[in-house]
């Protein structure tokens, strides 16, 4: 056999024993879904502001790599460390946020693009006010970004329970 034939070969018994042990959940992407796409791209903003933010605090406070956070003996270490913490709270729940709107965004994408976009504007709040004014400047910022994340945690549970259920409807 010759690697493409294999290749085909391997690829045709593969998909044959996939639709016997298990069904497949066919969807398309709504028509809406480019809000989703918007929305993720929005949250990359909120990244690159957090991240430029760090560089800049960095600099100012002279903290060199590797270090991720400035000793508490430094003389600026509550400064950089707050521009620090905005910047690794938000890293902290990207990852989930993004996947839970791209879930969502599959039968529901309006509502998980307003969610996406109010936890990302919630973001840079968040670390303009934690950079700002300190733990006590993250509070608000932290409540938009909960506005924008929580109902996206519930949607899941919403969007599992409606896939699940049209895929036991066959």
């Amino acid at each position: 056999l010759k690697l493409p034939e294999f290749i085909f070969k391997f690829a045709l018994v593969s998909a044959t024993w996939a639709s016997r042990s298990q069904r497949t959940m066919v969807f398309n992407l709504p028509d809406a879904y480019g809000w989703v796409v918007l929305s993720h791209s929005l949250s990359w903003v909120s990244n690159m502001y957090l991240t430029i933010k760090v560089a800049m605090a960095r600099k100012k406070y002279n903290v060199k790599y590797p270090a991720l956070y400035a000793p508490e003996s430094h003389p600026n270490a509550e400064e950089f460390n707050c521009v620090q913490r905005a910047h690794q709270n938000t890293l902290e729940s990207w990852a989930p946020v993004q996947l839970l709107m791209a879930f969502n965004g599959i039968l529901h994408p309006k509502f998980a693009a307003a969610c996406g976009a109010i936890w990302a504007a919630g973001r840079i709040i968040y670390g303009h006010g934690y950079s700002k004014y300190g733990p006590d400047g993250r509070m608000a910022g932290g409540l938009i970004s909960h506005i924008g994340d929580l109902p996206l945690m519930i949607g899941g549970f919403v969007t599992a329970y409606k896939m699940i259920k049209m895929s036991s409807d066959k």
